[in-house]
């Protein structure tokens, strides 16, 4: 047997003053986001509207206030300082094992304000505050019907929503300080389809309508009456990142990922037509640049058979070819010019001429190349691979780290001890990626390498990575959201909808 294993080094992103990183909340806190090299990329200024009972909306404004300024992290960790360390008193001659911060992994928050690092303010004001009886949202958990309680508590909550969405100026961004009664008894429920309601996904859903992107807050969160893995501190991180996004912000850009390529999501949901029939829909393609900046494209409906042709549904040439067509042509509304590469990654294979009008891969090489004919094109199916690597030692193996063994399909593990922390950050035994199948020009080490950045491009937070490539990352997301969409309502493009 042959294996041979490479290093791939973590990628860095590029943050204000064209500042190189490999940390998120380092970069943020020495240069501030990317944003602030070019005018266009950065708000100095978000307005925050926000939505909830008069206890949650005051819960909310506390904790904006308290992201405008510094916090501390509050994250230990149990350490063993070894007997004679400078830190010990003298007398101390055996090991002492002590409670210690622990700010290489959570760092301090440097607030969100114009005189920060991130010199962007937030903004809220009366005029952008819509709240509602707390005796309405009981009323709403007492019902009987767990349907009923899901619709009427997303139609209460949309309504206030659309109160300060459609006030002039409106906000930027409508945080819901979602009380925990509703959250207990009127968040999910199965509709007799076999499908489900969501609260969270359906608001996210209407509040496409009123063009504001929102961001949903728990009570207990915002309380901090729920224990979480996470510290304050780290919690302002991820709040104000995506704010910053939301906001019209780009908080960072990833370095040495192409800027003239496209990079593309696909997969596939079950919706109701507009006749109330459960169909498939051809895909939801989500286009991601190296500035984070993201498209999403609802396909059309159509009827897979499963008994003939298996659970997994594919493309027709013509659905893939049409599909390709729309969203580059979303991208490039964007960019301003067509892409000179397109990668596609998804996690069914790509069918072939065997497999008749369901010829995947000429569908999608007509309709990258129907935009561009001479973009250079990478299609690529990503799954979770079988097979698994050990190091000698208490540690998994390295995050990028690339093997191939024999003729096998490549490995690269996205998550793993991580040379920058000098550990592990993770809990659980982390499964690597495999490329299942590649058609295009590039070798495997160099869609590995991307797919290595692509894991530090999500924007919805300020994790060190999420170790899964952004493409990936979104597509259960966003066609959830998508599935609580109805045909005849608003589909909006833009990626913030979405987080």
């Amino acid at each position: 047997m042959s294996v041979t294993i490479e290093y791939i080094r973590e990628p860095h992103l590029e943050f204000g003053g064209h500042f190189l990183h490999p940390d998120k909340k380092t970069g943020l806190a020495e240069t501030g986001p990317f944003g602030r090299t070019d005018p266009a990329l950065h708000p100095t200024q978000i307005r925050v509207g926000i939505v909830g009972t008069r206890a949650t909306a005051e819960l909310c404004e506390r904790w904006v206030d308290e992201c405008r300024h510094y916090i501390e992290t509050t994250k230990t960790q149990r350490r063993t300082m070894p007997a004679g360390s400078p830190s010990l008193p003298e007398e101390v001659d055996e090991d002492v094992i002590v409670e210690a911060l622990v700010k290489s992994l959570t760092p301090d928050f440097v607030g969100m304000s114009a005189e920060s690092s991130f010199a962007t303010s937030i903004l809220t004001a009366e005029r952008w505050r819509a709240t509602f009886q707390d005796r309405e949202a009981r009323l709403i958990a007492d019902g009987d019907n767990p349907i009923q309680r899901v619709e009427r508590a997303t139609d209460l909550i949309a309504e206030h929503i659309e109160r300060i969405a459609t006030v002039s100026p409106a906000p930027d961004v409508i945080l819901v300080a979602m009380p925990e009664v509703l959250l207990e008894n009127s968040s999910t429920a199965q509709l007799g389809n076999g499908g489900w309601l969501n609260l969270r996904r359906g608001l996210k859903a209407r509040s496409m309508k009123w063009g504001v992107p929102i961001q949903i807050l728990r009570e207990d969160t915002l309380s901090g009456k729920k224990p979480s893995l996470q510290d304050r501190a780290t919690r302002a991180w991820n709040f104000a990142t995506a704010l910053y996004f939301k906001g019209g912000g780009v908080p960072w850009r990833g370095h040495g990922l192409g800027t003239d390529t496209c990079y593309v999501g696909v997969t596939f949901y079950k919706a109701e037509d507009a006749q109330g029939r459960i169909v498939m829909r051809t895909g939801v393609a989500q286009a991601f640049d190296y500035l984070g900046q993201g498209v999403v494209l609802r396909g059309d409906p159509f009827e897979w058979d499963v008994d003939e042709h298996g659970k997994t549904p594919h493309l027709t040439q013509a659905g893939a070819a049409d599909l390709m067509r729309k969203v580059l042509t979303e991208y490039e509304k964007i960019s301003r010019l067509p892409p000179k590469r397109v990668v596609v990654h998804k996690s069914s294979r790509f069918w072939g001429a065997e497999h008749r009008e369901f010829n995947e891969l000429a569908g999608f090489f007509e309709g990258i190349s129907a935009v561009n004919a001479r973009a250079e094109i990478d299609l690529v199916t990503l799954d979770r691979s079988q097979v698994r690597l050990a190091r000698i030692g208490r540690y998994p193996p390295v995050r990028g780290t690339f093997a191939m063994v024999d003729d096998a399909y490549p490995i690269l593990y996205t998550h793993g001890f991580t040379p920058y922390f000098d550990t592990y950050p993770g809990v659980h035994v982390p499964e690597p990626w495999t490329i299942l199948e590649k058609h295009g020009d590039s070798g495997p080490r160099e869609l590995a390498a991307e797919i290595l950045a692509l894991t530090k491009m999500n924007v919805n937070n300020a994790a060190f990575s999420d170790g899964v490539p952004i493409t990936m990352a979104f597509s259960r997301k966003v066609s959830e959201i998508l599935k609580q969409v109805s045909p005849e309502m608003t589909v909006r493009s833009e990626y913030k909808f979405y987080m």
